[in-house]
């Protein structure tokens, strides 16, 4: 079967749509993970403690008290007080930059790193910060690391499941536009099989044809989607999009690696889908 004609250049294309859809959702996939581990990260070793007071000087005072509780406790390793303009910062992208006025009683933000063991059992440091410091709090994060992972391994799931999807849509495309080559070159092959040829000779012949243009169709796909990625990157670190709370994601040299798994598994998959179709058409035709 010739490698080029009237079937080519729209099966091509249409690889490239699916290999397009794979890309995009196998670097979801991916990103996703790489986004859900630099937010966890740090929430895994990671307490806050707030520190509340009607006055500064209040606020002041307990923050004081709060990191001399820390120091002296075992199982914390570092415990730093952020500073009032580190603190107002945080504050911008609800309150809009310059309008934190210096009359307001901000509360105080410790940083603290502690050790697994510490993060079990946060009892006894609630209980000794509640009895020299009555305005500072304990946050471990728990809740919000627990639904930002589930939140993340819905999406990775979604991403998943549609790669699956792309792929069983390549295989139907591809038994089609077998069935349909078989049906448009029936002359030729009933003369190749006069002449002796076997199925398996014929069905080499289709299976070569579908994986080059699934090769052409998968790599043009993937080049559209790698830009398409990268225009989105860009645009979500650069443009209007830009928010406070998205982690740093990059299109790196890992990412690009893996998703060079979808052209290969594009045609792999087409082409066996096609030889398959063929053998099965060709042993119950003849």
């Amino acid at each position: 079967m010739p490698e080029a004609g009237a079937g080519g250049a729209p099966l091509t294309a249409v690889i490239g749509a699916i290999s397009f859809l794979a890309a995009i959702a196998l670097a979801g996939f991916i990103l996703i993970s790489l986004a859900a581990g630099e937010w966890t990260s740090e929430l895994k070793t990671a307490l806050t403690i707030q520190v509340k007071g009607s006055s500064a000087q209040a606020i002041e005072e307990d923050t004081q008290e709060a990191l001399r509780i820390l120091n002296s406790t075992e199982g914390v390793i570092t415990a730093n007080a952020m500073t009032s303009e580190e603190t107002a910062r945080l504050l911008e992208p609800w309150l809009g930059r310059g309008n934190i006025s210096d009359y307001l009683s901000i509360p105080a933000i410790i940083e603290v790193k502690a050790t697994p063991a510490l993060r079990r059992d946060l009892g006894l440091l609630r209980t000794r910060l509640a009895a020299a410091a009555p305005g500072a709090t304990v946050d471990d994060h728990g809740a919000w690391h627990s639904r930002l992972s589930a939140a993340a391994r819905s999406g990775q799931a979604l991403a998943f499941a549609v790669f699956l999807l792309v792929m069983g849509a390549a295989c139907a495309i591809s038994v089609f536009a077998a069935r349909a080559g078989l049906a448009a070159n029936h002359e030729i092959v009933s003369l190749l099989h006069l002449v002796g040829a076997t199925d398996d000779f014929i069905a080499n012949e289709v299976q070569r044809r579908f994986f080059i243009l699934g090769l052409r169709g998968s790599m043009a796909g993937l080049f559209a989607a790698l830009i398409a990625l990268g225009a989105a990157l860009l645009i979500t670190r650069t443009g209007a999009t830009e928010s406070f709370f998205l982690p740093n994601v990059n299109l790196t040299g890992g990412v690009v690696f893996w998703l060079l798994v979808v052209p290969i598994i594009t045609c792999l998959v087409t082409a066996a889908t096609a030889r398959m179709t063929v053998l099965k058409t060709l042993r119950r035709q003849y």
